[in-house]
């Protein structure tokens, strides 16, 4: 049997010989392993000097005239050597040992190398021992040998070894690239001087390619490949053909069809810098069990433009010397094409690893988003610090389609936790956002507008047409007219999300896909929640935590840094995604510690909405709120009882929104036949109330029960109560809402004082 001898062999097996110490260490495994034999060692001299240990290495696992064609034992090298990024190399010493799967990338005409690790050497590294590489060594040709080392939910393995050059096409080549109004051109991508990267593009209007080289694509589609294996990458055409034939397919007829198809026009040869080069892209079906399971792009940069080429393939000639080349059936002439032996197979060529530029599709799957979910049309009201990077975050993951509305310009205070940059100082935000998120991925959405306008106003048509087309409206301008206005409108279905003025928390308030709890609701019920909670007590402190930004009155901004931002931003992202994919209603409030930086979830329970019209008001409340005032006077019966109501109240909108009843005081006096409700502890629960909401809930009117089997309207004393209400609370130009709580109804009556 045939063996390859590497370098000179050692006068004999002796550990002191051994020039490395790594190496002495691995003979001791191999020569105290059973299923080891060590023959000889031997040294390579040259530029670099180094020893290899030869080997019989076999274990009786091996079945004989298996199909991969690995013998019981086998001849092999070890030695130390850094290639392919592995120190300890393995190589099969037998002329004729097959090609499989799981080799290392050599030249042609050296021992095949074994590729033992899937993992890089830096983690290989930590657990390598000796004993554990020869292990390895006799289960790869034992797997080899069955069929198994490649494991059934392993992706195929590429068709050639890599080049270590790439080519990075745009995202929208293959729909683009067969116009005739666009060229694929390449730039080099700056970077390491150890890996080169060029950069395609198809937008002849990008003035950083302008005067990059252009190259004529081919772009052709074979016959599919199962699971061959692996081999060196070819340097020339012909080189390119034969192994392509190894593998059960071929250039030909297809090449030769799309030269003709290019030249139809004629092709006339360039010599230099002139010459547009080839690019060939080869469609590969990469097959299992007959089945395609994807399709490979195979890349070459050939040493010829179009004419030559199809001058040396022997498809186009040329009737002038130095004239344009056209294809034969073109010509009046009586020969024929024919691929000639000869000139075209010693065309050189360089292998391309072709990768695709990013699609919004492909930033899903790798994003975890589950195909379909990221379709749709958005509006992002507030392109701020939390606004600009949800877009962004949105924008790497391919979820939406985005408008941007925010009236405000770039501050210089603003690139602290902006997406902006120093640049982009006093530029719309709008517009930096758009800009920032269309170059993250290679594909953007080519129909987003960036709006500088409020994303409430009622007079701009282009909002008016940005909301109709969205799915889904998202206010992130911390601000509580946008989803209030929203809320008191025919919108789509709207998201709130905000952080509060510590930035130590994150809310978020999602409405139903039907609409049926509006955002201002969900805003009442959240403040219940602030106020009931044990988690609500500081929550929207706001001491401390603002500053000037300049001189005018509103010049003034946060104490709020990036991290906090980034924080609640990612985690707001994700809650907001998955449950966009619902129909249901959502409050979610975040809390994280200041110190440790653990984060707290309260998920608060969503209740229906109710709405009453009383005059030109609007007052609204929720089941939740009803089903409390019911415990309440079910608690006291057969007395009557009482209290606060605690509520918001919007003079724009004329709308009241129901927050929460307090029980009765403890010096007030109940009876089957009345309530008066005391003073004790009422003034220190406003001052919580007030502090807890950040003055956004106040008091707002009174409620009281009725007794049993009495409904709900309101008596002579309730009138005689509403209007002393209504008056107590003229000073301050709001309504007062009176409540009673009947056997089986609820009533609310509104009072006003007018003046006459």
């Amino acid at each position: 049997m045939a063996y390859f001898e590497l370098g000179e062999p050692l006068p004999e097996v002796d550990p002191a010989l051994l020039q490395d110490e790594r190496l002495r260490t691995l003979l001791s495994a191999c020569q105290t392993h059973p299923d080891i034999e060590v023959r000889e060692l031997r040294r390579v001299s040259g530029d670099t000097s180094f020893d290899l240990i030869v080997v019989e290495a076999g274990d009786g696992t091996v079945a004989p005239r298996n199909e991969a064609g690995i013998h019981r034992r086998e001849r092999l090298a070890l030695y130390y050597q850094n290639e392919n990024g592995i120190p300890f190399q393995v190589r099969a010493l037998r002329l004729d040992f097959p090609d499989t799967l799981h080799q290392n990338g050599v030249e042609s005409g050296t021992p095949k190398s074994l590729c033992l690790y899937e993992q890089d050497w830096d983690t290989v590294e930590r657990s390598w021992t000796a004993p554990k590489l020869l292990a390895q060594i006799l289960r790869w040709l034992e797997k080899t040998a069955d069929g198994t080392l490649h494991a059934q939910d392993q992706a195929l393995e590429q068709v050639f070894y890599g080049s270590g050059i790439q080519l990075v096409l745009p995202a929208n080549f293959a729909a683009e690239i067969d116009s005739p109004r666009h060229e694929l051109r390449l730039h080099r991508a700056p970077g390491s001087p150890q890996r080169i990267v060029l950069i395609g593009t198809v937008d002849d209007r990008d003035p950083a390619v302008s005067s990059a080289l252009p190259f004529q694509v081919l772009s052709i589609a074979l016959d599919g490949v199962a699971h061959p294996p692996i081999q060196a990458p070819p340097t020339t055409l012909g080189q390119l053909q034969g192994l392509l034939e190894r593998v059960g397919t071929s250039l030909f007829p297809a090449l030769t069809e799309i030269i003709c198809a290019k030249a139809r026009d004629g092709a006339t040869p360039a010599k230099g810098e002139t010459r547009k080069k080839v690019m060939l892209l080869l469609r590969i079906p990469r097959l299992r069990e007959n089945v395609r399971e994807r399709i490979d792009v195979l890349g070459f940069l050939l040493d010829a433009d179009l004419a030559g080429l199809g001058l040396a393939l022997g498809v186009l000639q040329q009737t002038q010397p130095n004239g344009p080349a056209f294809p034969f059936h073109q010509l009046n002439t009586a020969q024929t094409a024919a691929v000639s032996d000869g000139v075209w197979s010693q065309i050189g060529l360089m292998p391309v690893d072709l990768r695709e530029s990013t699609t919004r599709a492909s930033a899903r799957h790798w994003s975890g988003i589950s195909e379909g979910a990221g379709e749709f049309r958005g509006l992002l009201a507030g392109v701020g610090a939390l606004g600009s990077t949800l877009a962004d975050l949105w924008a790497r993951s391919g979820w939406g389609c985005w408008d941007y509305v925010d009236p405000d310009l770039i501050e210089p205070h603003n690139p602290i936790r902006h997406l902006a940059r120093q640049g982009d100082v006093g530029r719309p935000k709008v517009d930096v956002v758009r800009e920032l998120t269309a170059a993250t991925l290679g594909e953007s959405c080519s129909d987003s507008n960036d709006l500088p306008v409020k994303a409430n106003a009622g007079d701009e048509a282009a909002l008016a047409t940005a909301i109709a087309r969205a799915s889904l409206l998202v206010d992130a301008t911390t601000t509580l007219s946008v989803p209030r206005d929203w809320s008191e409108r025919d919108v789509p279905r709207t998201a709130s999300v905000f952080l509060t003025p510590s930035g130590q928390a994150s809310v978020l308030l999602l409405e139903d896909a039907a609409r049926r709890v509006r955002a201002a609701s969900l805003e009442a019920q959240y403040y219940r929640a602030v106020l009931r909670s044990s988690w609500g007590a500081g929550h929207l402190t706001t001491e401390s935590a603002v500053r000037r930004t300049g001189a005018g009155c509103r010049d003034h901004s946060l104490v709020m840094s990036a991290e906090s931002i980034l924080l609640h931003a990612a985690l707001l992202s994700r809650r907001l995604r998955q449950s966009a994919n619902g129909t249901t209603a959502s409050i979610g409030v975040w809390s994280a510690d200041s110190e440790s930086g653990a984060v707290s979830f309260h998920d608060v329970p969503v209740r229906d909405m109710r709405q009453l019209a009383c005059g030109n008001w609007k007052i609204y409340w929720d089941d939740g709120l009803d089903e409390h005032l019911r415990a309440l006077r079910a608690r006291s019966l057969p007395n009557e009882t009482g209290g606060i109501l605690l509520g918001v109240t919007d003079h724009k909108l004329r709308t009241i929104h129901l927050v929460d009843a307090l029980s009765a005081p403890l010096d007030s006096s109940s009876s089957p036949e009345g309530f008066t409700r005391g003073r004790d502890g009422v003034t220190q629960a406003r001052r919580d109330c007030l502090a807890r909401t950040a003055r956004m809930v106040d008091y707002i009117g009174e409620w009281h029960s009725h007794p049993r089997g009495v409904v709900a309207t309101p008596s002579s004393l309730d009138v005689e109560l509403l209007a002393h209400l209504a008056t107590a609370l003229a000073s301050d130009g709001i309504p007062g809402v009176m409540l009673i709580v009947g056997e089986r109804d609820l009533s609310i009556s509104l009072g006003s004082c007018i003046d006459v």
